[in-house]
């Protein structure tokens, strides 16, 4: 019996040998929170500010969409309010000097008409009383001093309303024209600054989707940029170990592009399990249940997508 030990205690060694070391710690990569960098409204790219790989910091200028038609309906809308301006400034500062003038000498002709006829009148009345004209004729100059007393009262009249400012209705509707006009103004300005994009915060641009000549739209992107801290790590726990690492825990990093002493804090763990990760680093991670963790980078953060081993510390 002692012959057949020997030879299965040497295929264990040698199966124990070929196996592949387990690993320990844990394990995950780095995850970028990428923002895409599109228009509120659909147009043409005329001009590109960023490069790929460049550092960019807020404000500065994207990308530009053609803004020729924008332009053109914001000074349809300038115009159409200071049209609604000079009406409003006009009816309330009422007639102008040489209307108010020429309502006044109309007043004055219609004054000497009136006496004039009212003296035709009185000297017909003492002609009919003398018997030299008839009563046809004393009623013409009745009717016309009547026609002259009636016009004078007419040109009076008018004088007053020429002098006074437009009427309070007319005023209103003239305001409420103003203000659609500044909004048409405000509408057509927004519109024209979103053919405008500036980057929302400092980061680094990670990629050039479109370039001038092509369109652009909210679900048509231009640039995909990394903020600045948009860089955390997703760690893969296993079940087992799910209880020694709550969230808070701090953990060392390891990897290629890791900074000596880089450390993270778990903020977050999900509810559910996964079987597979997203990126199986090692064989021995395959088949463990795991759960997805997030964590933040104490420190300069590896470039999104590297992988990294992490130690509880």
């Amino acid at each position: 019996m002692t012959r057949f030990i020997a030879p299965a205690l040497v295929l264990a060694f040698a199966l124990g040998a070929c196996s592949p070391p387990v690993e320990s710690g844990l394990h995950g990569y780095a995850e970028g929170d990428f923002v895409s960098l599109a228009p509120d409204m659909t147009g043409r790219i005329i001009e590109t500010g960023l490069r790929e790989g460049d550092p960019v910091t807020a404000g500065e200028l994207a990308f530009r969409l053609d803004d020729t038609d924008a332009r053109a309906a914001l000074a349809a809308a300038e115009a159409q309010l200071a049209l609604a301006t000079a009406q409003f400034d006009d009816a309330a500062a009422g007639a102008r000097d040489p209307e108010i003038g020429a309502a006044r000498e109309m007043l004055a002709q219609a004054n000497a008409a009136r006496t004039l006829a009212t003296a035709d009148l009185e000297r017909a009345r003492e002609l009919f009383e003398q018997g030299h004209i008839s009563q046809a004729r004393l009623d013409q100059a009745e009717t016309a001093a009547e026609a002259a007393n009636a016009q004078a009262s007419e040109m009076r009249q008018r004088l007053n309303l020429v002098q006074l400012p437009a009427r309070e209705n007319q005023l209103r509707a003239l305001q409420a024209a103003i203000a659609a006009a500044q909004s048409a103004v405000d509408r057509a300005g927004f519109v024209l600054s979103q053919r405008t994009v500036t980057v929302p915060a400092n980061g680094r641009v990670e990629r050039q989707i479109r370039y001038a000549g092509e369109q652009a739209s909210p679900a048509l992107p231009v640039y995909s940029i990394l903020p600045e801290g948009a860089v955390h790590a997703v760690i893969l726990i296993p079940e087992t170990e799910l209880a020694a690492t709550p969230v808070g825990t701090r953990l060392a990093v390891f990897c290629d592009a890791c900074d000596n002493g880089l450390m993270v804090t778990i903020t977050r763990i999900d509810d559910e399990a996964q079987f597979t990760a997203p990126f199986i680093y090692s064989d021995s991670e395959r088949s463990r249940l795991v759960y997805r963790a997030e964590a933040r980078f104490d420190a300069n953060p590896p470039p999104p997508g590297t992988p990294l081993r992490l130690e509880v510390r």
